[in-house]
């Protein structure tokens, strides 16, 4: 349950990727992992199956959450400097909670942020 509820704020942030509102120290563009999230240049049917081959617990977290993938689609959608806006007051909100997310899942999320282009 408890990664569920991590999912859904990763995702309704911006997932994933996949997904994913994941804060470490200074703004919204200045870690690599907001970066990766904000600036990934994927649809959703990509970041989807980045989920699928790399992160298969998120995806099939995502695939029960209807909620979730059209967060995850808005989120795709937007241009970049409203995805960064929205990651910055997303970790504004409660950063001790985005600090445990970057732990738990940032590196699934990066990594999907950054490879899903080859899907």
């Amino acid at each position: 349950m408890k990664s569920a509820r991590c999912l859904r704020t990763v995702v309704i942030v911006g997932s994933l990727t996949v997904s994913i509102p994941l804060s470490l120290a200074g703004t919204a563009s200045a870690d690599p992992i907001t970066e990766a999230l904000a600036n990934t240049p994927c649809s959703y049917a990509q970041v989807t199956a980045a989920l699928n081959e790399q992160a298969p617990a998120l995806a099939g977290q995502l695939s029960h959450r209807p909620d979730m993938q059209a967060n995850l689609q808005q989120f795709l959608a937007m241009p970049v400097d409203q995805r960064q806006q929205q990651l910055a007051q997303q970790q504004a909100v409660n950063p001790q909670l985005q600090a445990i997310l970057a732990a738990q899942i940032g590196p699934q999320v990066m990594q999907v942020a950054n490879t899903c282009m080859n899907y």
